[in-house]
């Protein structure tokens, strides 16, 4: 039988793909800022790529993440707000659906690469996106496991931040610049927090199944006591990049979101060990990504058309 569409949304954790989107949003709203032409085809080409390519990961992640054993525990299923999708566990795709669905999303996201590469000489595109590739396989998979060495938030800021966002601004210019450099980092930061938080509600199924994230080598109370300094590094990027003229003005628009950062920290502050509290936090988190990447993107764009 054929999975549905509402199963396949929920194996590549759709919800998620919001964070890989926002980095190319922003990039390319970027490139318009700066008054020079977008290209349509390799925006959606981009685009589709990224968002094939996170949608592989994550299916690839929950698959190592069902051998280890974490994505079947008791303490796992109780978290109000899994990262894993729990279509095996719960018997809705097997092993070998999701290898399968896992092969399909990555082989759109190789097209997508070899198209745009075509257009771009000098294999920058293979490069990254191989890149990219290398960094989420191994974020899960043996031997590496990066995730469960308590590597995983650098290497989500990276897919996330630099490498996606340098690859968007690069794929519309032939270059990368500084104000890139930075807008691209600022969106990386916010997608390391998510994951970051999420790890708080889950951290006694982590530290049992030996997935040594920062929450459990430090303890909830001591890692939330970095959450305010996380999420306000994004804030200080978009404003130096204003100060020294490497975005516009109207920029700040990102700083809509600042309620909703500093409702996180207050949490992470007094409640870092709720599980339920966190994972509230978490969603706050997410909405300070989806929302800030909108009105940032809005914002240069904005600047465009002034």
């Amino acid at each position: 039988m054929v999975p549905g569409p509402r199963l396949l949304l929920r194996a590549v954790r759709a919800g998620s793909l919001v964070v890989g989107a926002t980095p190319v949003l922003v990039l390319t709203a970027l490139v318009a800022a700066r008054g020079e032409a977008v290209n349509a085809w390799s925006f959606a080409l981009t685009l589709l790529g990224i968002l094939s390519l996170q949608a592989g990961v994550n299916v690839v992640n929950d698959l190592f993440d069902d051998a280890s054993g974490l994505d079947a525990d008791p303490a796992f299923a109780r978290n109000p707000f899994p990262l894993g999708s729990r279509v095996i566990q719960l018997g809705a795709l097997g092993r070998r659906g999701m290898w399968i669905l896992a092969a399909l999303c990555f082989g759109v996201g190789a097209a997508c690469g070899l198209a745009l590469n075509r257009v771009h000489p000098g294999n920058v595109v293979l490069v990254l996106g191989a890149i990219g590739f290398v960094l989420g396989w191994c974020y899960t998979a043996p031997p590496l496991q990066i995730a469960y060495r308590g590597a995983g938030e650098p290497v989500i800021f990276l897919l996330f931040g630099p490498l996606a966002g340098l690859g968007s601004y690069y794929v519309q210019t032939g270059r990368v610049d500084a104000a890139a450099l930075l807008l691209s980092s600022a969106v990386g930061v916010l997608a390391m927090t998510i994951l970051y938080l999420h790890h708080f509600p889950q951290h006694a199924a982590d530290a049992k199944h030996g997935k040594k994230t920062p929450i459990v080598r430090l303890g909830p109370r001591a890692a939330g006591r970095l959450v305010p300094w996380l999420l306000a590094a994004p804030y200080g990027m978009v404003l130096a990049a204003v100060a020294f003229g490497l975005a516009p003005p109207f920029s700040l628009a990102f700083f809509a979101t600042a309620p909703l950062a500093v409702a996180v920290s207050r949490t992470a502050l007094a409640r870092a060990d709720d599980a339920r509290a966190m994972t509230g936090a978490m969603a706050q988190a997410l909405g300070v990504d989806f929302f800030g990447g909108l009105l940032l993107a809005a914002g240069l764009w904005a600047a465009a058309l002034v």
